[in-house]
């Protein structure tokens, strides 16, 4: 099976990466860590697939244990480097929750204290309730295995770099696609799907969005088949390589901008060239957020901004990029930047129901400043 696909980095890496948890585990006074998150089980072990069930890893201080459905064998063998692989039948997938957390609990001595992360939506409810039952002591180990992603190793950042060439290439199909008389917005989210998918090994955990006009002045609106408009058009997608992810935001113009949507690109780039010139190894999160807030200034009543400066990113499965700790560019993070974090900064700024301007880039914190990875300016494009 080691033929069918190769895994994106050496055994080296992922002993490195076990070796790093086993660590923070001791820290944490665990025992044993049950991994719930698909993106972190793969960081750990390579293991990857199309399947959504629960598929938990059991990392103890000297083994690691992938529990599966049976249909998830070849993936297993083909992706992942474990040291037991345990599995139930495909069709006892409604019970195989017990049947995997009761083994679980068989390789573990009684009272053992197992990390687990409580609060993402990837750990099942269920999986707290069951284990409660057990002879085993249930610990919050607070974004443990995501802690450890935040920094990603060099080889990481090549595949970031490779996405963000994915990247390009959608924001060239989007503008082209803008450009031809009968353009909808759903014909710009085609043309950029077409051509994420073109050369990609893999597919994005989320959009693309594209939302033209009013649509635009509504957070998280996308694609309707509608025209596009005059003004702004609101793009977001990233680009992927090994489920590596490179976001960008990118705003289409069609025609002369109003006032309104002038100032709305301003205070887009202002912001994204305020985190891009504060950010650095050793500088608080707090201090980029609060730098970046005093670029803007006081918001016009009329505009709607998240504060949100920037977010990690780097290895993510679907339901969406941001796949990690939540170690956000906010006013009351305290933590410092570390070299090696990546972070895409979601420059979006809207007048309600009205319009939307969205400019980003995804950047690299290195010890003496950022170092932007995606492509082009954070500007407007114009297309007619």
């Amino acid at each position: 099976m080691a033929s069918v696909e190769q895994r994106p980095f050496p055994d080296s890496e992922y002993e490195a990466r076990l070796a790093a948890t086993r660590r923070d585990m001791a820290a944490a006074g665990v025992e044993a860590l049950l991994v719930f998150r698909p993106s972190s089980i793969e960081y750990l072990c390579g293991y990857h697939t199309a399947e959504t069930a629960p598929q938990p890893l059991l990392v103890t201080l000297s083994d690691t244990y992938l529990y599966i459905p049976d249909l998830e064998v070849g993936r297993a063998l083909a992706s992942s480097r474990v040291d037991h692989i345990r599995f139930c039948g495909y069709a006892d997938a409604l019970r195989g929750l017990e049947i995997f957390l009761a083994d679980a609990a068989d390789v573990l001595p009684g009272g053992a204290p197992v990390g687990i992360e409580t609060g993402h939506g990837s750990t099942p409810p269920r999986a707290i309730a069951i284990l409660a039952t057990t002879h085993l002591r249930v610990v919050h180990t607070d974004h443990l295995v995501e802690r450890i992603r935040l920094v990603l190793s060099p080889s990481e950042i090549l595949h970031v770099e490779s996405a963000a060439r994915e990247t390009a290439a959608g924001v060239a199909a989007a503008v082209d696609a803008a450009r031809e008389p009968s353009a909808t917005d759903s014909s710009v989210a085609a043309a950029v799907a077409a051509a994420l998918f073109h050369d990609a090994d893999s597919p994005s955990a989320w959009g693309p969005v594209v939302a033209t006009g009013q649509r635009g002045g509504v957070p998280h609106s996308s694609w309707v088949n509608r025209p596009l408009g005059e003004g702004p058009t609101f793009v977001e997608f990233a680009g992927t390589h090994a489920r590596y992810h490179a976001p960008v935001m990118r705003t289409l113009v069609a025609g002369p901008l109003s006032p309104g949507d002038r100032t709305l690109a301003s205070l887009a780039r202002t912001a994204v060239s305020a985190v891009l010139a504060t950010a650095k190894a050793g500088v608080l999160a707090s201090d980029v957020a609060k730098e970046a807030g005093r670029a803007l200034g006081t918001l016009p009543h009329d505009v709607v901004f998240h504060h949100l400066f920037g977010y990690p990113v780097g290895l993510a499965h679907k339901p969406h990029w941001m796949d990690g700790a939540p170690f956000f560019l906010v006013p009351d993070n305290h933590e410092p930047l570390r070299a090696g974090m990546v972070f895409h900064i979601p420059g979006s700024f809207r007048r309600f129901g009205n319009s939307g301007v969205g400019l980003s880039q995804t950047f690299l914190v290195e010890e003496h400043g950022s170092r932007v990875l995606t492509h082009g300016d954070a500007d407007l494009i114009t297309v007619r």
